[in-house]
């Protein structure tokens, strides 16, 4: 748990690069929790500690209450956190990303808001989510704001994203 702690803290730390590297480790930790890709990359870039780290769904809430709170605070490293938030298990995931979209949704840098859409579309593919936010008006508008944007790769995945929903809503 002290790993953990320690990622955490580094991940919110004023020195740029710090920060950036412990939101790319937990990253990696989250995809090995999840059974997700990247051992091998993860064997090269984490501690022996790190590796040993699986997370439960309570302390993936945990760290994506804590990401949600990086994303609002450090416009910088919006991306990044956006990222690693992509990373924790859908089910836990879905309900802060919703809110962090719907509260500065339209603030998002493109790689940001590239980042929250591909992070959504990962936490509906894993099953029908009954999330009623989902049918929120201004989350339909702002991924619509983004889908018809000037980013291809944002449109492409704000476009699957809104597909997706448009599925759960059929």
């Amino acid at each position: 748990m002290r790993a953990l702690e320690d990622l955490l803290t580094r991940s919110a730390s004023n020195d740029f690069d710090e920060r950036e590297y412990a939101l790319f480790q937990l990253g990696l930790i989250l995809d090995r929790s999840n059974l997700e890709e990247g051992d091998e990359l993860a064997a090269r870039r984490l501690s022996r500690e790190q590796l040993r780290l699986r997370l439960s769904s309570d302390e993936q809430e945990l760290v994506a209450d804590h990401l949600s709170q990086l994303a609002l605070r450090l416009e910088e490293s919006r991306a990044s956190a956006i990222w690693t938030l992509g990373k924790v298990e859908g089910a836990v995931s879905l309900g802060p990303l919703l809110a962090l979209i719907k509260s500065i949704g339209e603030q998002l840098s493109d790689e940001a808001a590239y980042q929250a859409c591909c992070a959504l579309s990962k936490c509906l593919e894993k099953g029908p989510p009954i999330h009623a936010s989902l049918r929120d008006a201004k989350l339909k508008i702002i991924l619509d704001r983004w889908r018809l944007g000037g980013d291809k790769r944002l449109q492409m995945t704000a476009s699957r994203a809104t597909a997706k929903i448009r599925q759960l809503d059929d």
